[in-house]
Protein backbone atom coordinates (compact mmCIF):
# COMPACT_ATOMS: atom_id res chain seq x y z
CA UNK A 1 0.00 0.00 0.00
CA UNK A 2 2.77 2.62 0.62
CA UNK A 3 5.59 2.91 -2.00
CA UNK A 4 8.88 4.42 -0.46
CA UNK A 5 11.45 3.73 -3.08
CA UNK A 6 10.47 5.85 -5.96
CA UNK A 7 13.95 5.47 -8.23
CA UNK A 8 11.81 3.22 -10.77
CA UNK A 9 9.15 5.46 -11.10
CA UNK A 10 7.49 6.89 -14.35
CA UNK A 11 8.05 10.16 -14.98
CA UNK A 12 5.48 12.68 -16.63
CA UNK A 13 7.15 12.99 -20.04
CA UNK A 14 7.44 8.65 -20.14
CA UNK A 15 4.43 7.54 -18.24
CA UNK A 16 3.32 4.03 -18.38
CA UNK A 17 0.28 1.50 -17.86
CA UNK A 18 -1.64 2.87 -15.30
CA UNK A 19 -0.39 0.75 -11.73
CA UNK A 20 -3.79 0.29 -10.03
CA UNK A 21 -5.52 -1.43 -13.16
CA UNK A 22 -7.65 1.67 -14.14
CA UNK A 23 -9.41 1.90 -17.88
CA UNK A 24 -8.22 5.28 -19.39
CA UNK A 25 -12.46 6.45 -18.91
CA UNK A 26 -11.42 5.61 -14.99
CA UNK A 27 -8.52 7.57 -15.00
CA UNK A 28 -9.49 10.59 -16.59
CA UNK A 29 -13.15 10.64 -14.68
CA UNK A 30 -10.89 10.69 -11.19
CA UNK A 31 -8.76 13.21 -12.76
CA UNK A 32 -11.33 15.61 -14.05
CA UNK A 33 -13.54 15.36 -10.70
CA UNK A 34 -9.68 16.49 -8.78
CA UNK A 35 -9.60 19.22 -11.19
CA UNK A 36 -13.10 20.46 -10.72
CA UNK A 37 -12.58 20.54 -6.38
CA UNK A 38 -9.52 22.24 -6.89
CA UNK A 39 -10.68 25.18 -9.47
CA UNK A 40 -14.05 25.58 -7.47
CA UNK A 41 -12.05 25.74 -4.02
CA UNK A 42 -9.22 27.90 -5.47
CA UNK A 43 -12.04 30.34 -7.35
CA UNK A 44 -14.07 30.51 -4.32
CA UNK A 45 -12.03 31.08 -1.28
CA UNK A 46 -10.30 33.76 -3.57
CA UNK A 47 -13.90 35.56 -4.15
CA UNK A 48 -14.12 35.73 -0.41
CA UNK A 49 -10.57 37.06 0.21
CA UNK A 50 -11.42 39.77 -2.73
CA UNK A 51 -14.90 40.62 -1.24
CA UNK A 52 -13.95 41.08 2.35
CA UNK A 53 -11.18 43.75 0.92
CA UNK A 54 -13.67 45.03 -1.16
CA UNK A 55 -16.39 46.04 1.09
CA UNK A 56 -15.11 47.97 4.29
CA UNK A 57 -18.85 46.64 6.04
CA UNK A 58 -17.13 43.30 6.16
CA UNK A 59 -13.87 43.73 7.74
CA UNK A 60 -15.00 42.72 11.10
CA UNK A 61 -13.27 40.40 13.62
CA UNK A 62 -15.21 37.63 12.35
CA UNK A 63 -14.38 38.06 9.01
CA UNK A 64 -10.85 38.11 9.80
CA UNK A 65 -11.06 34.43 10.70
CA UNK A 66 -13.24 33.41 7.98
CA UNK A 67 -10.44 34.75 5.61
CA UNK A 68 -7.61 32.88 7.12
CA UNK A 69 -10.27 29.91 6.44
CA UNK A 70 -9.90 30.65 2.94
CA UNK A 71 -6.34 31.17 2.91
CA UNK A 72 -5.73 27.54 4.49
CA UNK A 73 -8.21 26.58 1.28
CA UNK A 74 -6.32 28.37 -1.04
CA UNK A 75 -3.50 26.96 -0.32
CA UNK A 76 -4.41 23.70 -0.17
CA UNK A 77 -5.63 24.46 -3.44
CA UNK A 78 -2.96 25.38 -5.21
CA UNK A 79 -0.18 24.16 -3.28
CA UNK A 80 -1.22 20.80 -2.39
CA UNK A 81 -3.94 19.28 -4.90
CA UNK A 82 -1.42 19.46 -8.20
CA UNK A 83 0.74 17.63 -6.67
CA UNK A 84 -2.66 15.09 -6.15
CA UNK A 85 -4.20 15.55 -9.32
CA UNK A 86 -0.62 14.18 -11.31
CA UNK A 87 -0.32 11.50 -9.02
CA UNK A 88 -3.67 10.62 -9.45
CA UNK A 89 -2.95 10.78 -13.53
CA UNK A 90 0.05 8.69 -13.49
CA UNK A 91 -0.97 6.26 -10.21
CA UNK A 92 2.46 7.07 -8.38
CA UNK A 93 4.37 9.55 -7.30
CA UNK A 94 6.70 10.61 -10.03
CA UNK A 95 8.58 13.69 -8.14
CA UNK A 96 11.01 11.94 -5.39
CA UNK A 97 11.54 11.18 -1.89
CA UNK A 98 11.76 14.86 -0.21
CA UNK A 99 9.14 16.56 -1.78
CA UNK A 100 6.82 13.35 -1.02
CA UNK A 101 7.53 14.66 2.31
CA UNK A 102 7.18 18.46 2.01
CA UNK A 103 3.86 17.93 0.37
CA UNK A 104 2.64 15.59 2.63
CA UNK A 105 3.71 17.79 5.69
CA UNK A 106 1.83 20.71 4.00
CA UNK A 107 -1.37 18.79 3.20
CA UNK A 108 -1.73 17.97 6.95
CA UNK A 109 -0.55 21.85 8.18
CA UNK A 110 -3.10 23.00 5.45
CA UNK A 111 -6.19 20.93 7.06
CA UNK A 112 -5.40 20.80 10.92
CA UNK A 113 -5.24 24.47 10.13
CA UNK A 114 -8.60 24.77 8.56
CA UNK A 115 -9.98 23.02 11.40
CA UNK A 116 -8.21 25.42 13.90
CA UNK A 117 -9.83 28.41 12.39
CA UNK A 118 -13.00 26.86 12.07
CA UNK A 119 -12.97 26.38 16.19
CA UNK A 120 -12.16 29.96 16.63
CA UNK A 121 -14.70 30.97 14.44
CA UNK A 122 -16.86 28.86 17.23
CA UNK A 123 -15.26 30.43 19.90
CA UNK A 124 -15.56 33.60 18.13
CA UNK A 125 -19.46 33.44 18.23
CA UNK A 126 -19.77 31.38 21.44
CA UNK A 127 -18.98 34.49 23.65
CA UNK A 128 -20.10 37.32 21.15
CA UNK A 129 -23.47 35.57 22.06
CA UNK A 130 -23.48 33.64 25.37
CA UNK A 131 -20.53 35.30 27.08
CA UNK A 132 -21.12 39.08 25.99
CA UNK A 133 -18.97 40.60 28.79
CA UNK A 134 -16.16 38.74 28.11
CA UNK A 135 -16.45 39.17 24.41
CA UNK A 136 -16.31 42.64 24.75
CA UNK A 137 -13.04 42.78 26.77
CA UNK A 138 -10.95 39.87 25.37
CA UNK A 139 -12.19 39.06 22.15
CA UNK A 140 -13.59 42.08 20.68
CA UNK A 141 -10.33 43.47 19.46
CA UNK A 142 -8.25 42.12 16.85
CA UNK A 143 -5.04 41.47 18.48
CA UNK A 144 -7.16 38.73 20.35
CA UNK A 145 -8.16 37.37 16.51
CA UNK A 146 -4.45 37.85 15.10
CA UNK A 147 -3.25 35.43 18.23
CA UNK A 148 -6.16 33.02 17.13
CA UNK A 149 -5.32 33.09 13.65
CA UNK A 150 -1.20 32.50 14.54
CA UNK A 151 -2.03 29.47 16.92
CA UNK A 152 -4.27 28.02 14.23
CA UNK A 153 -0.88 28.18 11.88
CA UNK A 154 1.75 27.59 14.47
CA UNK A 155 -0.53 25.15 16.19
CA UNK A 156 -0.67 22.54 13.38
CA UNK A 157 2.95 23.42 12.19
CA UNK A 158 3.95 21.99 15.66
CA UNK A 159 1.40 18.87 15.57
CA UNK A 160 2.87 17.69 12.37
CA UNK A 161 6.59 18.17 11.91
CA UNK A 162 7.13 15.26 14.31
CA UNK A 163 6.98 13.15 11.53
CA UNK A 164 10.30 14.42 10.28
CA UNK A 165 11.98 13.42 13.39
CA UNK A 166 11.07 10.28 13.70
CA UNK A 167 8.04 10.03 15.56
CA UNK A 168 5.21 8.96 12.90
CA UNK A 169 6.15 9.03 8.74
CA UNK A 170 4.85 10.25 6.11
CA UNK A 171 4.96 8.46 2.44
CA UNK A 172 3.25 7.81 -0.87
CA UNK A 173 -0.14 5.83 -0.28
CA UNK A 174 -1.23 3.94 -3.14
CA UNK A 175 -5.01 3.69 -2.48
CA UNK A 176 -5.20 7.56 -1.64
CA UNK A 177 -2.64 8.81 -4.48
CA UNK A 178 -0.98 11.08 -2.52
CA UNK A 179 1.58 12.07 0.31
CA UNK A 180 0.57 11.77 3.45
CA UNK A 181 1.09 10.23 6.98
CA UNK A 182 1.19 6.73 6.97
CA UNK A 183 -2.05 4.66 9.87
CA UNK A 184 -0.61 1.07 9.72
CA UNK A 185 3.08 1.43 12.02
CA UNK A 186 3.74 -0.43 14.77
CA UNK A 187 3.57 2.44 16.80
CA UNK A 188 0.02 4.13 16.30
CA UNK A 189 0.69 6.54 19.49
CA UNK A 190 1.00 9.77 16.75
CA UNK A 191 -1.69 8.88 14.57
CA UNK A 192 -4.05 8.70 17.37
CA UNK A 193 -2.45 11.62 19.03
CA UNK A 194 -3.07 13.20 15.64
CA UNK A 195 -6.60 12.22 15.42
CA UNK A 196 -7.53 13.04 19.21
CA UNK A 197 -5.83 16.61 19.65
CA UNK A 198 -7.26 17.70 16.14
CA UNK A 199 -10.29 16.17 14.60
CA UNK A 200 -11.97 14.63 17.28
CA UNK A 201 -11.39 17.88 19.91
CA UNK A 202 -12.18 20.41 17.17
CA UNK A 203 -15.52 18.85 16.17
CA UNK A 204 -16.12 18.42 19.81
CA UNK A 205 -15.65 22.11 20.40
CA UNK A 206 -17.41 23.37 17.47
CA UNK A 207 -20.74 20.91 18.36
CA UNK A 208 -20.39 22.42 21.61
CA UNK A 209 -20.19 25.92 20.93
CA UNK A 210 -22.88 25.94 18.52
CA UNK A 211 -25.34 23.90 20.38
CA UNK A 212 -24.83 26.10 23.29
CA UNK A 213 -25.44 29.46 20.89
CA UNK A 214 -28.70 27.98 19.59
CA UNK A 215 -30.10 27.13 23.48
CA UNK A 216 -29.08 30.84 24.41
CA UNK A 217 -31.02 32.17 21.27
CA UNK A 218 -33.46 29.60 21.75
CA UNK A 219 -34.17 30.87 25.83
CA UNK A 220 -33.91 34.52 24.78
CA UNK A 221 -36.43 34.47 22.47
CA UNK A 222 -38.67 32.50 24.67
CA UNK A 223 -37.96 35.12 27.33
CA UNK A 224 -38.85 37.65 25.16
CA UNK A 225 -42.45 36.43 24.48
CA UNK A 226 -43.24 35.61 27.73
CA UNK A 227 -42.67 39.43 28.35
CA UNK A 228 -44.72 40.19 25.36
CA UNK A 229 -47.73 37.98 26.82
CA UNK A 230 -47.59 39.07 30.54
CA UNK A 231 -47.78 42.84 29.25
CA UNK A 232 -50.30 42.31 26.85
CA UNK A 233 -48.55 43.19 23.74
CA UNK A 234 -49.21 41.95 20.27
CA UNK A 235 -46.29 41.61 18.52
CA UNK A 236 -46.03 39.29 15.48
CA UNK A 237 -43.42 40.80 13.81
CA UNK A 238 -41.41 40.21 16.80
CA UNK A 239 -42.42 36.47 17.38
CA UNK A 240 -41.89 36.05 13.69
CA UNK A 241 -38.41 37.54 13.91
CA UNK A 242 -37.57 35.66 17.24
CA UNK A 243 -38.59 32.61 14.89
CA UNK A 244 -36.58 33.47 12.02
CA UNK A 245 -33.49 33.95 14.50
CA UNK A 246 -33.98 30.27 16.32
CA UNK A 247 -34.07 29.08 12.49
CA UNK A 248 -31.03 30.31 11.38
CA UNK A 249 -28.96 29.39 14.16
CA UNK A 250 -29.84 26.24 14.12
CA UNK A 251 -29.50 26.24 10.60
CA UNK A 252 -26.02 27.14 10.65
CA UNK A 253 -25.24 25.11 13.44
CA UNK A 254 -26.62 22.00 11.98
CA UNK A 255 -24.53 22.87 8.51
CA UNK A 256 -21.10 23.68 10.27
CA UNK A 257 -20.99 20.35 12.25
CA UNK A 258 -22.37 18.78 9.55
CA UNK A 259 -20.31 19.47 6.83
CA UNK A 260 -17.04 19.09 8.85
CA UNK A 261 -17.92 15.84 10.40
CA UNK A 262 -18.84 14.67 6.54
CA UNK A 263 -15.51 15.96 5.17
CA UNK A 264 -13.53 14.77 7.62
CA UNK A 265 -15.02 11.40 9.27
CA UNK A 266 -14.64 9.05 6.15
CA UNK A 267 -10.41 9.73 6.46
CA UNK A 268 -10.39 8.85 10.04
CA UNK A 269 -12.23 5.76 9.28
CA UNK A 270 -9.90 4.86 6.91
CA UNK A 271 -7.30 5.34 8.76
CA UNK A 272 -8.19 3.33 12.36
CA UNK A 273 -9.43 0.48 9.89
CA UNK A 274 -5.55 0.17 8.22
CA UNK A 275 -4.38 0.94 12.28
CA UNK A 276 -6.03 -1.96 13.11
CA UNK A 277 -4.82 -4.05 10.51
CA UNK A 278 -8.00 -4.08 7.94
CA UNK A 279 -8.20 -3.24 4.87
CA UNK A 280 -10.27 -1.20 2.33
CA UNK A 281 -10.75 -1.24 -1.00
CA UNK A 282 -9.47 1.67 -3.29
CA UNK A 283 -12.59 3.30 -4.22
CA UNK A 284 -13.43 4.29 -0.45
CA UNK A 285 -10.22 5.54 0.03
CA UNK A 286 -10.79 7.69 -3.22
CA UNK A 287 -14.57 8.67 -1.29
CA UNK A 288 -12.85 9.67 1.48
CA UNK A 289 -9.88 11.87 0.09
CA UNK A 290 -12.36 13.39 -2.17
CA UNK A 291 -14.84 14.48 0.75
CA UNK A 292 -11.61 15.67 2.28
CA UNK A 293 -10.63 17.90 -0.48
CA UNK A 294 -14.34 19.01 -0.66
CA UNK A 295 -14.16 20.82 2.89
CA UNK A 296 -12.43 22.98 1.15
CA UNK A 297 -14.90 23.35 -1.56
CA UNK A 298 -18.12 23.71 1.21
CA UNK A 299 -16.36 26.44 3.03
CA UNK A 300 -16.91 29.39 0.96
CA UNK A 301 -20.72 28.66 0.58
CA UNK A 302 -21.06 27.77 4.35
CA UNK A 303 -19.29 31.20 5.13
CA UNK A 304 -19.71 33.25 2.21
CA UNK A 305 -22.77 32.86 0.33
CA UNK A 306 -25.34 32.15 3.24
CA UNK A 307 -24.13 35.64 4.54
CA UNK A 308 -26.49 38.45 3.02
CA UNK A 309 -23.82 40.93 3.28
CA UNK A 310 -21.33 38.65 0.95
CA UNK A 311 -24.13 37.92 -1.27
CA UNK A 312 -24.36 41.92 -1.76
CA UNK A 313 -20.61 41.75 -2.01
CA UNK A 314 -20.75 38.93 -4.71
CA UNK A 315 -23.38 40.46 -6.93
CA UNK A 316 -21.03 43.99 -6.61
CA UNK A 317 -18.39 42.59 -7.57
CA UNK A 318 -19.83 40.24 -10.58
CA UNK A 319 -22.07 43.03 -11.49
CA UNK A 320 -24.97 41.12 -11.43
CA UNK A 321 -28.36 43.68 -11.43
CA UNK A 322 -30.93 42.25 -9.42
CA UNK A 323 -33.22 45.24 -10.11
CA UNK A 324 -35.26 43.74 -13.15
CA UNK A 325 -36.11 40.86 -11.16
CA UNK A 326 -37.67 42.63 -8.27
CA UNK A 327 -41.42 43.56 -7.99
CA UNK A 328 -41.40 47.75 -8.33
CA UNK A 329 -42.37 48.73 -4.75
CA UNK A 330 -38.99 47.05 -3.50
CA UNK A 331 -36.37 47.83 -6.39
CA UNK A 332 -33.33 49.99 -5.55
CA UNK A 333 -31.60 52.89 -6.87
CA UNK A 334 -27.82 52.75 -7.93
CA UNK A 335 -27.54 55.04 -4.88
CA UNK A 336 -28.68 52.08 -2.74
CA UNK A 337 -32.57 54.28 -1.71
CA UNK A 338 -35.41 51.97 -2.04
CA UNK A 339 -37.52 54.29 -4.44
CA UNK A 340 -41.86 54.77 -3.98
CA UNK A 341 -44.23 53.71 -6.96
CA UNK A 342 -46.62 56.65 -5.57
CA UNK A 343 -44.33 59.49 -6.89
CA UNK A 344 -41.13 58.09 -8.16
CA UNK A 345 -38.75 59.58 -5.13
CA UNK A 346 -36.61 57.56 -2.84
CA UNK A 347 -38.78 57.30 0.54
CA UNK A 348 -35.36 58.47 2.52
CA UNK A 349 -36.71 61.91 0.82
CA UNK A 350 -39.76 61.70 2.64
CA UNK A 351 -39.61 63.68 6.05
CA UNK A 352 -40.13 61.46 8.92
CA UNK A 353 -41.37 61.79 12.27
CA UNK A 354 -40.01 60.18 15.70
CA UNK A 355 -42.74 59.41 18.06
CA UNK A 356 -42.28 58.47 21.68
CA UNK A 357 -45.14 56.50 23.94
CA UNK A 358 -45.22 56.88 27.20
CA UNK A 359 -47.04 54.72 29.59
CA UNK A 360 -50.37 56.18 30.41
CA UNK A 361 -50.23 55.81 34.42
CA UNK A 362 -46.74 57.23 34.75
CA UNK A 363 -47.40 59.98 33.01
CA UNK A 364 -50.72 60.84 35.65
CA UNK A 365 -48.19 60.47 38.10
CA UNK A 366 -45.82 62.67 37.04
CA UNK A 367 -48.16 65.46 36.04
CA UNK A 368 -49.66 65.72 39.16
CA UNK A 369 -46.56 65.72 41.07
CA UNK A 370 -45.23 67.95 39.14
CA UNK A 371 -44.96 71.75 40.56
CA UNK A 372 -43.69 73.95 37.82
CA UNK A 373 -44.40 77.20 38.37
CA UNK A 374 -42.93 78.27 34.64
CA UNK A 375 -44.92 75.65 32.81
CA UNK A 376 -48.11 76.84 31.52
CA UNK A 377 -49.59 73.61 31.17
CA UNK A 378 -49.75 69.98 32.75
CA UNK A 379 -48.01 68.79 28.95
CA UNK A 380 -45.24 71.29 29.53
CA UNK A 381 -44.99 69.94 33.15
CA UNK A 382 -45.00 66.60 32.04
CA UNK A 383 -42.55 67.44 29.34
CA UNK A 384 -40.11 68.87 31.58
CA UNK A 385 -40.57 65.54 33.62
CA UNK A 386 -39.96 62.66 32.25
CA UNK A 387 -36.23 61.43 32.44
CA UNK A 388 -34.71 60.88 29.42
CA UNK A 389 -33.53 56.77 30.58
CA UNK A 390 -37.52 56.20 31.15
CA UNK A 391 -38.05 52.56 30.69
CA UNK A 392 -41.30 52.03 28.22
CA UNK A 393 -40.57 48.35 27.94
CA UNK A 394 -43.65 47.75 30.42
CA UNK A 395 -46.18 50.13 28.58
CA UNK A 396 -49.70 49.31 28.74
CA UNK A 397 -51.93 48.93 25.75
CA UNK A 398 -53.01 52.97 25.62
CA UNK A 399 -50.33 55.26 25.26
CA UNK A 400 -50.43 58.69 25.53
CA UNK A 401 -47.72 59.59 22.42
CA UNK A 402 -45.47 62.98 22.49
CA UNK A 403 -45.10 64.44 19.19
CA UNK A 404 -42.91 67.85 18.41
CA UNK A 405 -43.59 68.42 21.97
CA UNK A 406 -47.69 68.20 22.11
CA UNK A 407 -49.71 65.58 24.03
CA UNK A 408 -51.90 63.28 21.94
CA UNK A 409 -53.67 60.52 23.05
Amino acid sequence: MIEEDNSTSPTPDKPTSDPLGRTELQVWFELSLGILICLVAFTGNTLVVIAIHYDQRLNTITNMLIENLAFTDIFMASLHMPFWLISLRYGRWVFGHALCQLVGLTQLIFGISSLFTMTGIAFNRYFNIVRRNLYLKYFSTKKTTYFMILFAWVGPTIATTPQLYGWGKIAYHDLFSDCTCVWNLPDVSFIVTLCVMTIFLAAAIITWCYYTIYKTVKASAQRMQGHAVKNNVRSNASTKTSEKTETKVLKTSFVVVCVYMTCWTPLSVMGFIEVFGGESPRGAHLFAYYFVFCSSLTNPFIYGIMNPQFQQTFRKMLRIRVNDAQPVSSRVNDNGTRSSPLDGHPIEDIPSISIQTVPVFRIQNQVETTSSPNATDKTDALVNSLPEDEDSSNAPAKPLILKRGQAWK
